[in-house]
């Protein structure tokens, strides 16, 4: 997915991606601290220099990272989190954005099985869910489209400093 091409441009549009009732409970989601910092361990890494032009993985990419981690070596047998694991592989490859978005969406499933990130998972209805893997996939797409739409605002910002420069 090109985070310009197909993410959220607007807060409106973020709001009907991820199904919330208001456009003030998505400006809190975005202004959350736990979205806030992992948004910011992800933009120091991966908007600096050129990464800000290459295109943010493909929510399918993100999710099958995921799961070739939870099934790892060092999941299974040797005792490490999913987080240890995926931390290990951002230092591994610093610049590739796939560790690091897999990680900011690690985060955020962390944030929104929280208590206070709860009211912002709002899953697909009961009658649209065919499989078990269908909610982890909807959940793993409404996050990347929350990263999408913080990278284009991240660009905008830096685009408007470009100009009043």
């Amino acid at each position: 997915m090109s985070a310009s091409a197909e993410a959220p441009k607007t807060i409106e549009d973020l709001q009907a991606v991820l199904r919330l009732k208001n456009k003030n409970n998505t400006e809190a989601l975005v202004r959350a601290d736990p979205v806030k910092e992992a948004f910011r361990k992800y933009s120091n890494r991966c908007l600096s220099s050129g990464s800000t032009r290459k295109q943010l993985p493909d929510w399918k990419d993100v999710d099958e990272y995921l799961l070739d981690m939870r099934m790892s070596h060092q999941v299974r047998r040797m005792g490490k989190t999913l987080k240890e694991v995926v931390s290990q592989d951002c230092m591994d490859k610093p610049y590739e954005l796939l560790p690091h978005a897999s990680m900011f969406a690690l985060r955020i499933m962390v944030f929104l099985k929280s208590e206070k990130g709860e009211q912002y998972d709002i899953g697909l209805e009961k009658h649209a869910i065919r499989y078990s893997e269908d909610v982890s996939f909807d959940r793993c797409i409404r996050i990347m489209s929350l990263l999408g739409f913080l990278v284009n605002q991240n660009r905008e910002m830096k685009r408007t400093r470009e100009i009043k420069k």
